[in-house]
């Protein structure tokens, strides 16, 4: 299909009409550029001669599609659905074709185009089985949002490989064709994503205002302000409304301390996660009422979100009830173990559980998995059925284990029939769990391939072509091959730093891939990607800083302790600015327990984790910790002998007096930061230190005092 979307383009710059066909993957392929159709259509034969009749329905596409358009069959459009915003035909009869043909015209391409995968057999088109309660219950969902327009929430829970993926797959088929109009937002959780604050409330947001991963920090503030500023800027005016895009662009991760709007306000980041939070809620409402319509939020994977973006998700719920939005959630149940209240207190929520198949249907599945073999025996019918106890990924992994043993031969392209060869199947030992049967798969892949999935499993579930070839220079050279055996999936609209990105096809396959891994090449493998991740985290990109953590974990999987607290440090100060609590407390305190006893050389590192915990347990009004914190800080700044440390330290100590109401520590140790400010020639933090102790003085009763030295200190500032 992508020769056939090239062709096209070659084509067009050439003047010309151009036939092509690609026999490995089963399509004939003809582009039309003086009437303007085209036609990417199945029908290649097993020796790769193209059937009559697909040149037919490529001639019959080409001649009925109107000038200047793309006309595609429906099997092509099954290829490339979620890319291009598309519009139905009637049927055409064709000839050496029985039945009509359908197909559909393109209209344009999708803004931030994401081409939506179902799991399966290549080549073998099956039916979703014993999903119908559940499909039927999201067509409910949104058929009432459109007809009631408020607020619900829909989450759909089953285990690994139960089938939530194929449900959205048919869900998006479905609600893709209806004729009412609806906002689509997409995000998805990733291991990786669920180790950054915001991640996946950034996902939506880069998804929808299509910010890509390598556009510059320019370019992705300018598509901020263009998504957000006009929907604001006719109630609040442009600066208000540009405030709004700052503040919310900054929360996830679009670096702006330099702007007019956060420059006063980076150390309150309290003030600018509120902001920014509203601001976000505000603009799911205004975006529906801008364009008239409702709003779907579609939310992959999410027992790997961060509690950040749960957090905001669920005050989302509680403050837009009265908007027409649908939340459509997919998770593990495991997301109930962190959020047992989830969805939060929701009048309109519903759960929809997915149970394994019973056996009835898991004998409708084995046949629809089978249906290329002319005749299934009973015994390969039980084979399938026995062991996978209803979990239909096992049972389309297990088909593959025994395609890629030769028990079962299936044609390149998918177009033949396939055969079975009953001596292999006799001698085939099926393993009696999935984790056994993707280990069989894994053992039975040529060894270059192997070592290549095995050393992408040491970056992660998601990985990077250049990550896998920092661990192994010639590893990423095989991933062609994973991806054609669909071990590994190529990750649409996912690159940065021409990086191109890569997922295992599920997560159990990476975690049985990693397992077989031996623990000398899993601390070499660990050291080479954290190696390559600070290198990414210095080169300023767009990203850079959501990769701190990950490279902290990877060191740390290396064994090397003193980088793997650097970067821990780094990820805690980029958590503070993110208002991430919990991520902060858990950065310092791993990183602390990897540098152990005080040693002088440490100082410097030790002083900005507890000044980045100090900022939190502030916030959170923990204070003895904060007073053991400054405590250790003043240790730290004598060690150092550093006035200015001490300046702060004070300082520090004065602002948690003032919260405590313990006036006399207020004054003293506000007097203490300014002594020592002045020495250490600090104006800014002497100033600090003046405020309060003019809110002191005030408060103890001398207000002329007070109020002199306020505005003494005031005009100094200014």
């Amino acid at each position: 299909v992508l020769c056939g979307l090239a062709l096209l383009d070659l084509g067009r710059a050439l003047g010309a009409e151009v036939e092509a066909a690609h026999g490995h993957a089963g399509f004939a392929v003809r582009v039309g550029i003086h009437t303007g159709g085209v036609l990417l259509g199945g029908g290649v034969d097993a020796d790769g001669t193209i059937r009559g009749a697909a040149v037919n329905i490529a001639a019959r596409m080409e001649q009925s599609a109107p000038p200047g358009a793309l006309r595609i069959s429906q099997d092509t459009y099954a290829q490339v659905r979620g890319l291009f915003e598309v519009e139905a035909q009637e049927p055409l009869m064709v000839k050496g074709v029985d039945a009509p043909v359908h197909s559909v015209l393109v209209l344009r391409a999708k803004p931030r185009s994401f081409r939506i995968r179902s799991r399966g057999i290549e080549g073998v088109a099956t039916k979703m089985i014993g999903r119908d309660a559940a499909f039927e219950a999201l067509q409910a969902a949104l058929l009432q949002l459109f007809r009631e327009r408020r607020l619900a929430v829909v989450t759909v829970a089953g285990d690994a490989g139960i089938g939530k993926s194929r449900l959205l797959y048919e869900f998006e088929a479905w609600s893709e064709a209806r004729p009412e109009g609806f906002l689509l937002f997409r995000g998805s959780a990733t291991p990786q994503t669920g180790a950054q604050a915001y991640g996946l409330l950034r996902d939506l947001f880069a998804w929808r205002l299509q910010i890509n991963d390598d556009d510059s920090l320019e370019v992705a503030r300018r598509k901020m302000e263009d998504g957000i500023v006009p929907l604001f800027v006719h109630d609040d005016g442009p600066d208000v409304a540009e405030a709004h895009a700052h503040l919310l662009g900054h929360l996830i991760g679009i670096e702006w301390k330099d702007s007019r709007h956060l420059s006063g306000i980076l150390e309150d980041t309290r003030q600018i996660r509120q902001r920014a939070l509203h601001a976000a809620a505000q603009f799911f409402r205004r975006i529906g009422a801008s364009e008239g319509l409702p709003v779907v939020l579609q939310l992959e994977d999410l027992h790997w979100a961060d509690d950040e973006s749960l957090d905001f998700l669920e005050h989302l719920a509680d403050v837009n009830r009265d908007v027409p939005l649908l939340m459509l959630a997919f998770t593990r149940p495991t997301l109930f173990e962190r959020r047992t209240g989830w969805p939060g207190d929701m009048p309109n929520h519903q759960r929809i559980d997915l149970k394994a198949l019973d056996p009835a249907m898991s004998l409708q599945l084995a046949d629809e998995l089978l249906k290329k073999l002319p005749q299934v025996p009973d015994t390969l019918r039980d084979l399938l059925t026995r062991s996978a106890e209803g979990n239909p990924f096992y049972m389309e992994e297990l088909v593959k284990m025994l395609i890629d043993q030769g028990a079962i031969e299936a044609p390149l392209g998918g177009g033949a029939s396939w055969t079975l060869h009953a001596e292999r199947l006799r001698v085939t030992q099926v393993p009696p769990t999935l984790t056994g049967v993707l280990q069989a798969r894994l053992d039975g892949l040529p060894r270059p391939e192997k070592l290549a999935l095995q050393q992408a499993s040491v970056v992660g579930t998601v990985f990077w072509d250049q990550a896998l070839a920092a661990v192994e220079a010639r590893a990423a050279e095989q991933l062609p091959a994973l991806v054609r055996r669909e071990l590994t999936l190529p990750r649409v609209d996912a690159a940065f730093d021409g990086l191109r990105e890569y997922a295992f096809h599920h997560q159990l396959l990476h975690q049985v891939t990693y397992d077989t891994v031996l623990r000398h090449d899993k601390r070499s493998g660990h050291a080479r990607v954290a190696q390559w991740l600070a290198g990414l985290s210095q080169q300023g990109s767009l990203r850079a800083d959501d990769f701190l953590g990950l490279a902290a974990e990877h060191f740390e999987l290396a064994g090397d302790e003193a980088n793997a607290a650097e970067f821990h440090a780094r990820a805690a100060e980029q958590a503070v600015l993110r208002f991430a609590h919990d991520r902060v407390l858990a950065h310092v305190g791993r990183a602390l327990d990897l540098l152990g006893t005080m040693q002088p050389q440490q100082a410097g590192l030790r002083w900005r984790l507890l000044c980045a915990r100090d900022v939190t347990l502030n916030l959170l009004a923990r204070r003895a910790e904060q007073a053991a914190d400054l405590d250790a800080l003043a240790q730290l700044a004598d060690l150092l002998d550093d006035d200015r440390k001490r300046a702060y330290v004070a300082w520090k100590r004065s602002a948690r007096a003032m919260r405590i109401a313990d006036w006399a520590t207020q004054e003293r140790t506000a007097r203490e930061g300014m002594a020592f400010a002045a020495k250490a020639g600090d104006d800014n933090l002497r100033l600090h230190a003046l405020r309060l102790l003019c809110s002191v003085l005030v408060q103890n009763g001398q207000v002329d005092l007070g109020r002199t030295l306020a505005l003494q200190g005031l005009a100094e500032a200014r």
